[in-house]
């Protein structure tokens, strides 16, 4: 049972959801001083681990590990940037309301 990429795949993925959840979670409407710091920290870890995690997972996929853990990664990135898309086809929608 060597399944070393699917595992650190479906780590990486979740501390990349964990991460940008947390960035936009802890934002406050105006974010000044060290916070900017951190919140472009947060950020910018989500998505150098979703890539290692997308990266991880090709190479399980690739290595043909056995198991589920290679499939997790996929499914996270895409289930986050549908959560953004939906986020922003709300905002349009509420910005319709405007005109």
């Amino acid at each position: 049972m060597n399944e070393k990429y699917s595992k650190w795949s479906a780590i990486l993925s979740i501390i990349c959801a964990i991460t940008i959840f947390t960035s936009y979670a802890i934002a406050p409407q105006e974010p000044e001083g060290s916070m900017v710091v951190f919140l472009k920290i947060l950020f910018f870890t989500s998505i150098l681990t979703g890539v290692l995690s997308l990266i991880f997972s090709y190479l399980a996929f690739k290595n043909k590990e056995a198991g589920f853990l290679k499939k997790i990664a996929p499914i996270i990135i895409l289930l986050i940037l549908l959560v953004f898309v939906f986020s922003f086809i709300g905002i349009v929608v509420s910005l319709g309301d405007l005109f």
